[in-house]
């Protein structure tokens, strides 16, 4: 089934919802049209500075947020912009579930994957069937934005104790590139757009002062930085033709940490993301 079938029989079944008549005679209101859904977000630190907080307020670094705070990530910049934004992205996070793991040993607290983060999402914008509320017909929302992951990209992201990890083999990259290409698949599925991001150049950012910065055991090179770009790129492009796939980090700006965008940076993705729709609803 097409993403374009997919799409048209989720309309087609909120309609059904929004012109059925209830059982308690309430009439529903029109479905919002894409400019006024919200757009789904997950990802990492650059779609949202916050690292997950678990029940019991154990998290990984004790919980803290990108540059103590004073950041704006890509949910808010779309928030800025005039965008619905629902935001279930994760700093640290990758593509899978993994725990926080320290030199010698990993801790019980940690991050949620892609995945996780896209059902939660969906959850949040799910239409339920008056007839069987625990039925979903659809969601209001068309996208979702799937951010850049930290997968392959230092010695924290690996899921093993830092000293047991290494550098991404090429073998590697491709399950990388798998995890992002079955969440993109899974979007799709629910009858949602993935919009991906390409990945900043390497000269854009300043890994060495993020190694200080973060006492980590090891940071991708350059050329280890540009192969899992291309293998993600090319393959998004290949694989998931329905998907958008968009340079918003074009001439990054970064703050002092070497890594994450300034604010002129992260809006500028902002806009990026929302003309890239634009541009795919035709306007």
């Amino acid at each position: 089934m097409t993403l374009s079938t997919r799409r048209a029989l989720g309309v087609m079944a909120l309609m059904c919802l929004v012109s059925a008549p209830s059982a308690s005679t309430v009439t529903a209101s029109p479905l919002p049209s894409v400019t006024d859904q919200p757009i789904l977000v997950i990802g990492a630190s650059y779609a949202n500075g916050k690292l997950p907080f678990d029940d019991d307020l154990q998290a990984p670094f004790g919980g803290l947020s990108v540059f103590s705070g004073s950041y704006l990530s890509e949910g808010d910049a779309l928030v800025r912009k005039g965008s619905f934004v629902i935001n279930e992205a994760q700093a640290g996070a990758t593509t899978f579930d993994r725990p926080w793991c320290l030199d010698h040993v990993c801790l019980g607290v940690g991050w949620q994957g892609y995945a996780t983060q896209l059902h939660k999402a969906a959850a949040r914008v799910a239409i339920p069937s008056p007839v069987n509320p625990t039925q979903v017909l659809g969601y209001n929302a068309s996208y979702v934005y799937i951010s850049m992951a930290n997968d392959c990209l230092h010695s924290g992201a690996a899921g093993v104790p830092q000293l047991a990890s290494a550098p991404c083999s090429p073998a590697e990259v491709e399950a990388f590139v798998d995890r992002v290409i079955s969440v993109g698949e899974d979007a799709m599925d629910l009858g949602l757009v993935p919009i991906f991001p390409r990945y900043p150049d390497y000269d854009d950012v300043d890994l060495a002062t993020q190694g200080v910065a973060t006492g980590l055991t090891w940071w991708v090179s350059e050329p280890q930085w540009n192969a899992i770009s291309t293998a993600y790129e090319t393959r998004i492009a290949d694989e998931l033709p329905g998907a958008i796939l968009v340079d918003v980090w074009k001439g990054l700006e970064t703050l002092p940490d070497g890594l994450h965008p300034t604010p002129k940076s992260a809006q500028k993705a902002a806009k990026r993301i929302l003309d890239a729709i634009a541009e795919y609803e035709g306007h």
